[in-house]
């Protein structure tokens, strides 16, 4: 049984092949090569929230806010609504550790009042970045500003930049239970490099979106 309500992604093609959209309140994983478009269907997705008076949140764990708001100018899409938290890792030290300093801001920042300047180390707090760290700041965030579409670019970067390669399976497995019981649509890139690979994330999702590069 299909249910009646369905969260548009903005792409008509896609929204069709859905039978309306994405089923909301879960996570889902939109994977695929590099340049194959994860990004710029996930900032689609945000979108159409916007458009539809939601409160969205791009969460920037690979590519620096001022860049990703230069690439999306090519669109022409109002996104100066859009909440972006630079997660981003700022690495100061090379150490033989798989947990790396890296830093963040606490808070998102709209679209509109991100400038130019790459943000570097020195003028923020520097702090041991992990993904329980930053499943906090998400629950803080979702109770704080409610939230209703979240995008997560990348898991492959919070997977390599964050997580411990034993304990890998276990909290990435942690990390998308929290994200299903949090209710909020979640989209979250994933790098696939190898198109006959399955990733792990996809039996925890509750579907993938996977972009092939002709």
């Amino acid at each position: 049984m299909i249910p009646a309500t369905r969260m548009r992604t903005g792409i008509a093609g896609l929204d069709k092949m859905l039978h309306g959209g994405f089923v909301p309140g879960r996570p889902y994983i939109v994977s695929g090569p590099p340049g194959a478009g994860k990004t710029i269907l996930a900032m689609q997705f945000l979108r159409e929230g916007l458009e539809g008076g939601e409160r969205c949140l791009f969460v920037c764990l690979e590519e620096p806010p001022n860049e990703l708001k230069i690439n999306m100018r090519a669109f022409r899409w109002n996104l100066d609504d859009l909440d972006v938290l630079d997660a981003n890792s700022d690495i100061r030290r090379f150490e033989p550790t798989p947990l790396l300093e890296i830093s963040t801001e606490e808070e998102p920042a709209k679209m509109r009042s991100i400038g130019e300047r790459i943000r570097k180390t020195p003028d923020f707090e520097s702090k041991e970045v992990s993904v329980h760290s930053l499943q906090q700041l998400l629950k803080t965030l979702l109770v704080k500003k409610h939230y209703e579409r979240v995008v997560i670019d990348s898991i492959t970067a919070l997977r390599y930049f964050c997580m411990r390669e034993f304990e890998e399976a276990v909290t990435t497995q942690s990390f998308m239970r929290y994200l299903a019981e949090s209710k909020v649509t979640s989209l979250l890139t994933v790098e696939l490099p190898d198109e006959a690979e399955v990733l792990a994330e996809s039996f925890l999702a509750r579907g993938e979106v996977r972009l092939h590069k002709l």
